[in-house]
């Protein structure tokens, strides 16, 4: 055994001695080991000596400059280039390999590449020694470059900074025929207090997770089925650097052929629909002033108008028959215009709120257009009945007696007559589609609805509203039957599918996303076996046994999937980001759970850096949102895990008491809790697992949190000191300010804070408030707030800035100009996602440089 040992070890000294040499007293990395493509003939232009209109004649050395054939993602053995027929392939080559100058004309291109790793923001000086013509360029960007013949080769140098990640370093120079030629010498040396550590070759393109992977790349956004289930819509997103314009387009493709028919890419052509029953899409077109709704064949591939879209025209939505289209359109009741204005209830300061949308109808046998509805209120299309007779539609509106403090009225409207019969008028409303006979509806909302029929709690608690439950409603008889009680999932969305007449739930399963069938025969549930995690878009097929889907995995982008409902086969339909992703290396990730002092399982898991090693330490990142919904296993998003594993940390996720998807007793701790038992259950699970796993570094531990998850990390650091550092994003420091002031504040705490308000719980609002208890916070806290937020006010932070500042604790506020609860802007986005990196290297790996790059001590 020891024997073995010793030879593995002797085995990686020597590999990575050939990789790369240290010289110990310089700490600087010779690159040793290139990948070279070459050579590449190139040839003079006509009359070189002839000078231009700038007076410049061309001089051999020009032929690099003109030579533009990006180099991407060079792999030993892969072809480059022809050169003419020749392929030009990429070989491992030794820093000291010598090519003969044979080709045939005057002058030729090589090319050398390596990949340079740092492991940690760093400085550094990069030189190079040639006595041939030269260009470096690293991820695409030219940093040094010498053009002339030396006979005696100087080093050239740059300085570069580099955050943590991999960086393709591409070279090329010219080589004369005749004279034996040689790669590029390269040397690396970091800056004083940056080790040699800081940085590893390679001539790999494997790679981890970064920032580009996170923000670039083609997205799925959506799939919907035609009707017949053989065509499917599939829609598509892409950011484009260094701005960040997005571009949005949809494809048709067949699915049985995987052919395109029709692509809208580079269009400015939007709402795209399927026409019921017909080969056939529709679409909004924009010309100059001009709005219009057209209709393409998808079989004779013409086009033609179907109407000319009114002033303020919203959507559509198709009847089942594809006879009419029922639409919208926005009105708007503008404010005065002296500046001095009454509000008309909280609701008003919403700058949309003054905007109201009427239903109309449009038929396409004789193109006339009559309004359905009219009034103050808007009117929103729940659904089209299965034979188009009549249409179920619901106005919403204030109404401050009781919770949920607003009311909603569901309607139905017979087409023909025009009459309109109420189906409820109730506080707790919902969302309704009709069921294949057109006699029942399938209605989603609160436990709440229907005067408390769907609560299911074992003791008297009040319901977490943002638990939806359904329920199945017989018009005639307004009978209710709730289905959902002993279903624990979430429902995010609920379809009665004409074809077999079973119901499908999109449902929060915990941290999954699923799709559900219940039968309403036998009143069972039963989960497909959908191959994604979380489902993000479902479709169902009107005349057919199919549904499409789309959705993310733990550690991989969105795809999307055709699953037949008769035989379960499915098959995939799309995975536009496999190429972006093919080369980029995940670490493992795995379940964790614990049992808190209730006896309650409290579910999480682990993702692990990529290149995990259980013999070492690592610092602790604890992510939860702590409030209404669980932190899902969904990739991406704007606290990605997986990006955080790749930087080096241990990622704990878990999902504390209060969360839907785990059954209405568990969720129903959300209410009036406010850092109550899901603090306790962060603060215990992170005990739990660091005591579990010896990898973590005590002393390193981190807890990250938005929006609830804001204020659950503020509110953490008044209740332990285990955490290194905490970040808190728009996070509430003041229950009874955000209460007031946020846009949505009140109706929030209609459900987080139920029948409490400042007046009647002084307890809830004040000795929760982590604003409150700021003498007790010591934890180092970076405070992060879009200045533009309205729904947790940009107040929440200044408020326990300021007062962590007066109390001389650490802490520091960043501020994002002009954005909201969410960072979107693309260059806003990375410097913000950057500043959380940068504070982390800074108190879990004691690598304060990034930070202090980023934000320079300022005496102000």
């Amino acid at each position: 055994m020891k024997k073995n040992s010793l030879f593995l070890f002797v085995i990686f000294f020597l590999f990575v001695w050939k990789v790369y040499s240290q010289d110990t007293t310089t700490q600087s990395l010779s690159v040793t080991r290139f990948l070279i493509a070459g050579p590449q003939t190139v040839q003079m232009p006509a009359f070189p000596g002839q000078p231009n209109l700038e007076g410049k004649i061309f001089q051999p050395v020009d032929l690099l400059k003109y030579n533009q054939k990006e180099v991407t993602d060079p792999v030993n053995g892969k072809v480059f280039l022809f050169d003419g027929k020749k392929p030009v392939k990429w070989q491992a080559e030794s820093s000291d390999a010598v090519f003969p100058a044979n080709f045939k004309t005057p002058y030729a291109i090589y090319r050398q590449a390596f990949y340079l790793r740092a492991n940690r923001f760093v400085k550094l000086t990069l030189k190079a020694k040639s006595p041939q013509p030269f260009e470096i360029f690293i991820k695409k960007e030219k940093k040094l470059s010498q053009y002339q013949f030396q006979k005696k080769a100087d080093f050239q140098s740059t300085t570069l900074t580099l955050e943590p990640g991999k960086y393709l370093v591409a070279i090329k120079w010219l080589a004369k025929k005749g004279e034996k030629t040689m790669p590029v010498k390269i040397s690396l040396l970091p800056k004083k207090s940056y080790p040699v550590s800081s940085l590893s070759l390679s001539l790999s393109d494997k790679q981890f997770m970064d920032i580009d992977h996170l923000l670039l790349g083609q997205k799925l956004t959506s799939v919907s089925l035609n009707d017949d289930g053989t065509l499917i819509m599939l829609r598509y997103s892409e950011t484009y650097p260094p701005k960040g314009e997005t571009e949005k387009w949809f494809e048709i493709k067949n699915i049985s052929t995987g052919k395109v028919l029709f692509s809208s890419q580079h269009s400015n052509l939007k709402q795209a629909a399927w026409v019921p029953g017909k080969q056939q899409i529709s679409y909004l077109t924009k010309d100059g002033p001009v709005s219009a709704l057209k209709i393409y064949d998808l079989t004779t591939h013409k086009e033609k108008l179907l109407m000319k879209t009114p002033e303020k025209f919203t959507q559509y939505t198709w009847s089942p028959n594809g006879n009419f289209i029922i639409y919208s359109i926005r009105e708007k009741y503008t404010k005065n215009k002296s500046g001095v204005f009454k509000l008309e209830g909280m609701p008003d300061r919403w700058p949309w709120y003054r905007q109201r949308t009427q239903l109309y109808l449009f038929r396409l046998a004789d193109h006339s257009t009559c309004p359905l509805t009219h009034g103050y209120l808007t009117q929103n299309l729940q659904d089209i009945s299965p034979d188009g007779s009549h249409i179920l539609f619901s106005e919403s509106f204030p109404d401050y007696t009781q919770r949920p403090y607003t009311r909603q009225i569901m309607m139905q409207m017979n087409l023909k007559t025009r009459k309109v019969d109420t189906i409820w008028n109730a506080h707790f409303g919902g969302t309704a589609v009709y069921s294949p006979d057109g006699k029942k509806l399938l209605v989603t909302g609160s436990a709440a609805m229907f005067h408390g029929a769907g609560i299911h709690l074992k003791k008297a608690k009040i319901p977490n509203d943002f638990d939806i439950q359904a329920y199945i409603y017989t018009i005639a008889t307004k009978k209710v039957k709730p289905i959902t009680k002993n279903y624990n999932p979430s429902i995010e969305q609920a379809w009665w599918n004409l074809t077999d007449g079973q119901i499908y739930f999109l449902s929060q399963d915990r941290t999954y996303v699923n799709l559900w069938k219940y039968n309403p025969a036998n009143q069972t549930f039963h989960a497909l076996p959908v191959k994604t995690d979380v489902i993000t878009r479902v479709s169902f097929a009107r005349k057919a046994p199919v549904v499409s889907y789309c959705g993310s995995n733990i550690s991989y982008p969105t795809t999307g999937w055709v699953y037949n409902l008769e035989n379960s086969q499915q098959q995939k339909i799309a995975d536009p980001e496999k190429n972006f992703f093919a080369r980029v290396q995940f670490g493992k990730t795995e379940d964790w759970n614990f049992k808190n002092d209730k006896g309650t399982t409290i579910e999480g898991r682990i993702y692990y850096p990529p290149n995990y090693d259980p013999q070492k330490k690592y610092p602790l990142l604890v992510y939860y949102y702590g409030g209404t919904v669980p932190t899902s296993r969904d990739f991406g998003g704007r606290y990605p895990k997986n990006l955080f594993a790749a930087m080096g940390y241990i990622v704990y996720d878990l999902q504390p008491s209060g969360a839907t998807g785990y059954g209405q007793d568990f969720s129903a701790i959300h209410v009036n809790g406010w850092g109550k038992q899901n603090a306790k259950d962060i603060i215990e699970g992170t005990k739990k697992f660091i005591q579990a796993h010896p990898q973590v570094n005590p002393k390193a531990v981190a807890c990250l949190g938005a929006s609830y998850g804001g204020y659950m990390t503020m509110w953490l650091q008044t209740q332990t000191d285990i955490f290194t550092t905490a970040i808190a994003h728009a996070g509430i420091s003041d229950i009874t300010s955000y209460w007031g002031q946020g846009y949505w504040g009140y109706l929030y705490s209609s459900v987080a804070s139920a029948n409490s308000f400042p007046w009647n719980n002084k307890k809830l609002y004040v000795d929760h408030s982590p604003l409150f208890l700021a003498n007790k916070i010591h934890t180092p806290m970076l405070l992060l707030h879009g200045t533009a937020d309205t729904n947790v006010p940009t107040g929440e932070s200044i408020q326990l800035y300021t007062a962590l500042k007066l109390l001389g604790r650490p802490v520091e506020l960043v501020e994002i100009e002009g954005q909201n609860h969410h960072i979107i802007e693309y260059n806003k986005r990375i410097l913000w996602q950057k500043t959380i990196f940068a504070w982390l290297a800074k108190y879990l790996k004691d690598q304060p440089q990034w930070w202090n790059y980023m934000y320079p001590k300022k005496d102000l």
